[in-house]
């Protein structure tokens, strides 16, 4: 656009009546008052000093083209540098949670890489969900191998109204990624909290010498159960693998009392049981010879009877032989009967043909036998 004077000596707006411009620079030159400001000469400094920051930047025109040219350049990579940036990988012992403006969005469960949005759209929170913690309940641990009991946490009250001193571990592992990271606010002290009420609850159904000898494995066992119960109410994505006992024992105060009950309690079962062995070998023995005695008397009843049977029949045959033949009958009677006799009896023979000839005798027969004791 022109400017042009009225005709009436008024000048342009660089200061100066028309006709009078810098030949040089095909621009008027500044006016002599001193307080009018040149801006156009303003504008020709900045921009020399802005090209000689610019690679390729000088007088001419195409400075500012490069310098547009690297400017959308620069704008480019930036935003390349901010896609990458949502790149993030899961590990096969990992599970990624992704939140869009702090709200949950998704848990990315299988291994390999990934990509979000990057910030301030999304951001991820990786949570390792196959290692097992642990939580020590009723001591902490103060050296290598040197605990110190806590006792407002490890003295609980059995049911048959005693003190025990009770340490032991939960061990757990992150179930849900999501539920561990935004359903409570402090998951370990929730765990911790649970676990103690829970061995309370417990130990408070259980008399004491049941906990302190053969009740230990059904107290790990329902603590689990009822822990793993009370977390899943909180959604709390806790998994309890398992719960270990360490120490059960009463307060140290009373140790030594309580060790001389449980000596004597053992003298108690040690006699009952020594009382058991002997009632469980003198009862069968008993009932053994009982039997055995019952058994000889009903043979000795079969073998009399059975002689009894055999006398009677013999008996009845002799009489109806002796019926038909007594004579015959009579006379083998008396012969069986002297058989029986002589039989029985010591018989010596002297023989000589005057009778006057007598042979010393030797009992040679009982001279064989073994003398009595």
């Amino acid at each position: 656009m022109t400017w042009n004077n009225d005709n009436d000596g008024r000048p342009n707006p660089w200061g100066r009546p028309q006709g009078t411009g810098d030949k040089e620079n095909n621009r008027p030159n500044r006016p002599s008052d001193d307080s009018d400001i040149d801006f156009d000469a303003l504008f020709r400094k900045a921009k020399k000093s802005f090209d000689g920051y610019i690679p390729g930047g000088g007088n001419n025109g195409g400075g500012l083209e490069n310098s547009g040219r690297y400017l959308a350049l620069g704008l480019l990579a930036a935003v390349v540098i901010w896609m990458l940036s949502g790149i993030y990988f899961i590990q096969p012992n990992q599970n990624g949670v992704v939140l869009t403006f702090g709200k949950y969005t998704r848990t990315d469960e299988t291994p390999g890489p990934k990509w979000h949005a990057p910030w301030p759209i999304q951001s991820v929170n990786v949570v390792d969900v196959t290692i097992e913690r642990r939580i020590q309940i009723g001591y902490d641990s103060v050296g290598k191998n040197q605990v110190a009991s806590v006792h407002n946490e490890s003295l609980m009250l059995t049911g048959d109204e005693n003190i025990i001193d009770i340490n032991f571990v939960v061990l757990w592992r992150v179930g849900n990624a999501k539920d561990f990271l935004y359903s409570v606010r402090d998951p370990e002290d929730t765990i911790a909290m649970v676990a103690a009420s829970t061995m309370r609850e417990i130990i408070g159904q259980t008399n004491i010498q049941p906990a302190l000898t053969d009740a230990r494995t059904k107290i790990q066992s329902d603590a689990r159960v009822l822990m793993q119960k009370l977390l899943d109410e909180y959604n709390s994505g806790v998994t309890i693998n398992n719960v270990q006992l360490q120490k059960v024992d009463p307060p140290a105060a009373v140790v030594d009392a309580f060790n001389e009950v449980q000596r004597a309690r053992q003298e108690k079962e040690k006699l009952k049981n020594q009382a058991e062995a002997y009632r469980n070998d003198i009862i069968p023995r008993a009932k053994g010879e009982a039997v055995k005695m019952q058994r000889d008397a009903e043979a000795y009843k079969a073998q009399v009877v059975s002689k009894a049977t055999g006398d009677a029949s013999r008996f009845n045959s002799i009489y109806t032989a002796y019926k038909n033949s007594p004579e015959v009958t009579s006379e083998r009677m008396y012969l069986e009967t002297v058989e029986e006799i002589i039989k029985s009896t010591k018989t010596f023979i002297l023989s000589s043909k005057d009778g006057n000839n007598v042979l010393p005798y030797l009992p040679l027969n009982d001279l064989k036998k073994e003398p009595k004791q």
